[in-house]
């Protein structure tokens, strides 16, 4: 079966052995998968696709978008509780904290703003 993975991985200039330690397999396997040698499980297709932050119909061929509705929207789900958290923990500091953290993030964003 042919995947995308080789593509993916050069693109992202990794080795075979860096992408394979990753993924929890070894370098001959990850090998066989590129050289389309060995099918993939359904499980490591998962983890390829999330690695490269892309829907497994592309890993496998199936789609030449890259990412899909369905994972675009898991993603934003989970940044959305992600965020969520940080402002209910930012909302327990003092208002002096509150200050402080927030010029600390705006100067490693670079940003010239002040409370």
């Amino acid at each position: 079966m042919k995947t995308r993975i080789k593509e993916l991985r050069l693109e992202k200039k990794l080795s075979q052995q860096t992408l394979a330690n990753y993924l929890g397999v070894n370098q001959t396997t990850l090998s066989k998968l590129e050289c389309g040698l060995s099918t993939p499980d359904a499980m490591l297709v998962i983890s390829v696709s999330r690695f490269f932050q892309v829907s497994t119909d592309y890993v496998l061929y199936l789609s030449e978008e890259r990412l899909s509705a369905d994972l675009l929207l898991a993603d934003n789900m989970h940044l959305l509780k992600k965020y969520q958290h940080m402002i209910s923990m930012f909302q327990k500091l003092t208002p002096r904290q509150q200050k402080d953290f927030y010029n600390l993030f705006c100067s490693i964003l670079d940003v010239n703003e002040n409370l």
